[in-house]
């Protein structure tokens, strides 16, 4: 016989004695023990006695609540809403570019840095003192200023404190000479980085125009080498890893060309060789960094011939803005907050004697609209122009007939009406942005 015949024969009795397993000890004193007691009486039972609809009606214990889980989510509740009201509590800032909502206007009269409702035209001085505060600037989300304090007739001092004057700090310890516009037009020699951590400032180093960056908490300063004499600097938008700036390489016969920097390496790049020919200056970027406004003059013309030009970051695309046919020249644009449009000056002559704004599409479709401000704005080059954040109205320093900076005037970009600030002073425009 194999041994899997045998294996089918014997297995059921195999399986039968192992599920018997072994027999207890102990069961015969359990069985012995037990077998002396009498049953339960059944008259003992409550069933025998009452109604069954009684017994269905007795209370039935609720289940034990977790009052530990139930307090750890009282808890976790009463910590979110305590967050959602401390950050509803805290102020919100805007975007660095873009249309925000106006806020205060910044200006300096008398040595001392006020702040003003440009509704209402109440001011407050939020930096007073004896020294000689100058030159209010902004930060791209409106929560600090950055000005100078003259120290004698050229070299000055730059503090950043909050925008309700709290706080200042100085950022350059050692005494600093800022550099001079090229050809007086408006530009500014210091301004915030998109993060507001730190300044971009023009430094004149002996007579060399320089470039140099600040921290905004003051804990240092260093030089942007790029090689070349570098005039009027701005970081690019929207993070600021790119300083464009106007440079003169020192090319024998060759005039100013565009550049920009990178921060962190200080290698540069060449958007706009210089010419032989035409020379430039003006530059300023787009909102969104995308494009360059520049005004560029020169060739075969006398008198003033500037025209107003749009490249492309990569120097790839340089439009040139139409004017009408009439007109000599066209310089100074201001860039919307929404980089569709740039509010320019257009002379009619090739000197300043009849200057006219306008508004005009960024794109180059058209030569826009001119407005008939009852005011000279450019008296000897170079007014000053900056859009209120929510692009409603142009705030601007006009110059008289020998350049000198006027009184400022608050302009309706669409109608032209004209009205002098509600404040007295001449210093550059700017406009603090507050959150939509």
């Amino acid at each position: 016989m194999t041994i899997d015949r045998r294996l089918e024969r014997d297995l059921p009795q195999i399986l039968g004695e192992l599920a018997m397993g072994p027999y207890p000890d102990y069961i015969d004193d359990v069985l012995a023990t037990t077998a002396q007691r009498r049953q339960r009486a059944a008259w003992t039972f409550p069933e025998r006695w009452l109604p069954m609809f009684e017994v269905a009606r007795q209370p039935v214990l609720a289940p034990r609540l977790p009052w530990r889980s139930i307090s750890l989510a009282v808890l976790l509740i009463a910590l979110l809403v305590a967050a959602a009201v401390f950050v509803g509590s805290q102020p919100r800032t805007p975007a660095p570019f873009g249309v925000a909502r106006n806020g205060l206007i910044a200006y300096d009269a008398g040595g001392d840095i006020y702040a003003a409702d440009p509704v209402t035209g109440v001011a407050t001085a939020i930096v007073p003192g004896p020294e000689t505060d100058v030159g209010p600037r902004y930060s791209p989300d409106g929560t600090h200023i950055v000005f100078e304090r003259k120290l004698d007739s050229a070299r000055v001092r730059l503090y950043v404190a909050g925008s309700n004057g709290a706080d200042v700090t100085l950022i350059t310890p050692d005494p600093i000479e800022l550099t001079h516009p090229l050809l007086g037009e408006p530009w500014e020699p210091y301004q915030f980085s998109p993060d507001g951590r730190s300044v971009l400032i023009a430094i004149s180093d002996r007579g060399t125009p320089t470039i140099a960056i600040a921290q905004s908490d003051g804990s240092g300063v260093r030089r942007l080498d790029v090689g070349m004499f570098a005039y009027e600097p701005s970081f690019r938008p929207p993070d600021g890893a790119e300083v464009l700036f106007v440079g003169n390489p020192g090319s024998a016969g060759r005039a100013h060309g565009l550049y920009a920097a990178d921060v962190s390496s200080g290698a540069v790049r060449t958007i706009i060789e210089p010419s032989t020919v035409y020379d430039l200056a003006g530059a300023t970027w787009s909102p969104d960094g995308s494009r360059i406004a520049y005004w560029r003059w020169g060739g075969a013309a006398t008198g003033i011939n500037a025209r107003v030009h749009v490249i492309s970051a990569d120097g790839r695309e340089d439009l040139l803005l139409p004017a009408p046919l009439e007109a000599a020249w066209q310089a100074t644009s201001a860039w919307s907050n929404d980089g569709s449009r740039l509010f320019v000056l257009r002379g009619y002559s090739p000197t300043f004697e009849d200057v006219r704004p306008a508004v005009i599409p960024a794109d180059g479709r058209s030569s826009g609209v001119e407005l008939r401000v009852p005011v000279m704005l450019n008296g000897d080059c170079c007014a000053n122009l900056e859009w209120a954040p929510d692009d409603s109205r142009i705030l601007g320093t006009p110059t008289d007939a020998v350049g000198k900076p006027m009184q400022q005037l608050i302009i309706d970009p669409e109608t032209g009406v004209t009205q002098p600030a509600p404040w007295t002073s001449s210093s550059d425009p700017t406009w603090q942005r507050l959150a939509l």
